[in-house]
């Protein structure tokens, strides 16, 4: 597969493929903090997802911390089948992420059987886009940890199946990309080339823009075919529709591809130039190993270029700022220096540095193009010093694993050659002599060498005219400058003499301004004395506001307990009955009192923090907590005491309706509460049961229920509109407005609703 290839499929994936929620949660630390406290399961599984991810992705340096990551996806799959909801995404995320671990592990018949679980999931709701993202994932996962499983192109083709039913054409291109790349690394390049001619008709029927990515892609199978004159073409091409673009996500891509082409073609000083770009372009985008790759790469080319001293200066240089943190980035660095020693003629150093590479090579798994290379440099080194029988199986080794260019297994058949010459293998010797000639006419024929030299030439030309026209653009700019220039000079000369006339009439005003200041700065010190005794005031309020507050809770605490010592000595049910609903009540409004003087602020009141604290009383009131569940779905917003009061009488007048009549005989329910925000000023308050319902012949418009009277009573007070659904369970909604500027005429009328009530 080409290496710019590959590194765009993992840019792909990243970018298509990703559940990380960092930046709404921070770190793993703060998500573990998170957990303390009491939040809804929805948050907790996104907290139990992030915290596994995190652990997932330390393992890679840490294979111990796999085990963590295991324990809190789990946890994430286990909160999602425990709450009753239709909304699985959250649920498929933890179990995608679950899968993605197992095939790291290298247990991949579990996280087969996982993501069916989610495509199924996916298809039952008719997600046929979502389906389709989960076996690319599957894909892509097991080609990405090097796990053979012919499968694979299989997964890819169920997803381009449900994206071409979904008619989305540009992920349809993504896939038959991956596709393509993955078949170039296996081998089977006819497969390839077919899903690359694909990807070329849906861009031209589909009209593309960004075909600078399919143009690179073209120029790097052209590349290891060995047609270096078609190569360059396409990969100029490439950085030409880039630039026009102005897509800043391919110029790295492009500008690699560039300079590998012009590699190939013995060309170092240019495959240098385009390398830094790259360079330049993939950093704090990429992963380190990727920019030591590229390093790597651009090393080659300098040390070619008589350059070897600056490129090891360069090596020591990103080792110190960035030091590698893996095997891979640390057997590239090894791999670079060892360049570096060559070029010096520091053999003894550079055979050091190539056995620590090849040792930490054969220690991790890698992509089989870059155990070519290694295998390839330190059997070109032992040629190099005429140590050929330490170089024969080193490049034995590198013909056996054959994935690589044209121009690099042509420089591979000469080096055979000469090993085997010095061996006395004259037989095998001529044999690769004769593929190394064989392969050089195919790469360097007068044809493709002149067509290559057209090309540049070309590209230099058009170059030229650019810098020409951005020169002439230049050189009338300069000249409007210069125009302005003198424009500015005569403002400049009339601008000094009203200057000179304005200065005296400032000393003439400077006396003015000396008392004017004596003046302003003592009615500075009496507005900061009145400053400070105003804000004395402002204390005094909240404190005497908070007062208020507290003695109005107090107060309530006393008629409730007065109601409460008053049913003691009633005797008809009915009666006692009433007390007990009036107690409640006058604890709703005592505990909107309590919020508003334990906060900062005396105007408005947590409602996520009201209504948990109502629904735990009114379960013990009813002593309902192992019978009767509650599920609240409360977004985080402030009310004011004219929209709390109401609100807080409802609640209390529909939950005590539900756990009186709803359930029975001690029945086992649920009640589910929610307060959403419809829109900037709607809300919508909704609490349902799944109960036995009111009675079939109930008369909803006339009812002369208190509760419900109540209800109805205290939606007007708030602008609200009341509705009653009653299907198989009972469903109370309210929709209403609400404006915090209208605070104090609310209160108003939230006093008169209770008065009413």
């Amino acid at each position: 597969m080409p290496l710019n290839g590959f590194f765009a499929c993992i840019c792909l994936l990243c970018s298509v493929f990703c559940y990380s929620q960092s930046d709404r949660i921070g770190s793993k630390k703060q998500a573990l903090e998170m957990l303390t406290h009491k939040t809804s399961d929805s948050v907790r599984q996104n907290l139990y997802n992030y915290i596994g991810e995190a652990y997932f992705k330390e393992s890679f340096l840490n294979r111990k911390m796999v085990d963590s990551a295991f324990y809190y996806l789990r946890k994430g799959v286990y909160t999602g089948d425990s709450v009753n909801s239709d909304n699985k995404e959250i649920t498929n995320v933890s179990l995608c992420l679950l899968a993605e671990t197992y095939i790291y592990t290298g247990d991949t018949a579990t996280a087969k059987k996982i993501c069916m679980q989610v495509v199924r999931t996916y298809h039952r709701y008719n997600q046929g886009p979502d389906a389709a993202d989960t076996w690319r994932m599957l894909a892509s996962d097991l080609w990405d940890y090097n796990i053979e499983d012919k499968m694979i192109p299989v997964y890819y083709d169920s997803a381009v199946d449900l994206y071409t039913k979904a008619k989305q054409a540009r992920k349809i291109a993504q896939m038959r990309i991956l596709k393509m790349n993955f078949l170039s690394e296996k081998g089977n390049r006819p497969a390839a080339e077919e899903e690359l001619k694909q990807v070329v008709k849906l861009a031209g029927e589909n009209k593309f823009e960004d075909f600078s990515a399919i143009y690179q892609l073209l120029a790097s199978d052209e590349r290891y075919k060995g047609n270096l004159n078609i190569a360059l073409g396409y990969a100029l091409e490439a950085v030409k529709y880039a630039d026009r673009s102005k897509d800043k996500n391919v110029y790295e891509q492009c500008h690699g591809e560039l300079a590998q082409v012009y590699e190939e073609l013995g060309e170092p000083d240019k495959s240098v130039y385009w390398y830094k770009k790259c360079i330049a372009e993939r950093k704090n985008k990429l992963s380190q190993y990727i920019i030591y790759r590229t390093t790597s790469l651009m090393v080659v080319q300098m040390i070619k270029g008589g350059q070897a001293r600056e490129a090891l200066k360069l090596l020591l240089q990103m080792a110190k700022e960035d030091p590698p943190k893996g095997l891979e980035e640390n057997a590239t660095l090894c791999q670079s220096l060892a360049y570096c020693c060559m070029g010096l003629k520091q053999y003894k150093q550079a055979e050091q540095k190539y056995i620590e590479m090849i040792n930490a090579y054969r220690e991790g798994q890698f992509h089989t193009e870059i155990l070519h290379i290694a295998y390839y440099d330190i059997g070109k080194f032992y040629v190099d010093i005429r140590q050929y029988d330490k170089a024969g199986p080193y490049l034995d080794k590198a013909l056996e694993i054959g994935r690589s260019t044209i121009g690099r297994t042509k420089d591979l058949q000469l080096l055979l050659f000469k090993v085997d010459s010095a061996k006395g293998n004259f037989v095998s010797a001529i044999k690769h002599f004769q593929s190394y000639k064989d392969l050089n006419d195919t790469l360097f024929n007068q044809a493709k060498s002149k067509q290559i030299e057209e090309l540049m030439i070309r590209y230099e030309t058009e170059k030229k005219d650019r810098d020409i026209t951005m020169l002439e653009n230049e050189s009338k700019l300069q000249k409007g400058e210069l125009e302005h220039a003198n424009q500015t000079q005569n403002w400049i000369i009339g601008v000094a003499a009203l200057f000179l006339v304005i200065i005296a009439l400032l000393i003439n005003n400077t006396r003015l301004k000396q008392r004017t200041n004596r003046k302003l700065q003592a009615q500075q010190k009496e507005i900061e004395r009145q400053n400070l005794s105003l804000q004395h005031l402002v204390k005094e309020k909240d404190w005497l506001v908070k007062e208020i507050h507290h003695r109005v809770k107090n107060n309530f605490h006393i008629v409730a307990g007065l109601l409460g010592t008053q049913s003691e000595y009633l005797k008809t049910e009915e009666a006692i009955k009433a007390v007990t609903e009036s107690r409640h009540r006058v604890h709703s409004m005592s505990l909107i009192h309590q919020k508003l003087y334990q906060s900062d602020n005396l105007s408005a009141i947590n409602m996520v923090e009201y209504i948990h604290e109502l629904v735990d009383y009114l379960k013990d009131s009813f002593n309902i907590r192992q019978s009767i569940q509650f599920n609240l779905q409360i977004d985080r917003v402030e009310l004011a005491l004219s929209h709390c009061i109401p609100l807080g009488l409802i609640l209390n007048e529909a939950i005590t309706n539900s756990i009186k009549y709803a359930f029975p005989g001690n029945k086992r329910g649920i009640v589910d509460i929610s307060l959403k925000r419809i829109s900037q000023e709607r809300y919508r308050l909704i609490i349902s049961d799944n109960g036995i319902g009111l009675p079939p012949n109930a008369d909803l418009q006339h009812t002369a229920s208190m509760g419900m009277r109540l209800m109805k009573g205290l939606s007007d007070d708030i602008e609200g509109y009341f509705t009653i659904n009653r299907h198989s369970h009972t469903e109370i909604i309210i929709d209403f407005m609400y404006n915090p500027g209208l605070n104090e005429r609310k209160n108003t009328d939230s006093r008169r609703s209770v008065r009413r009530s």
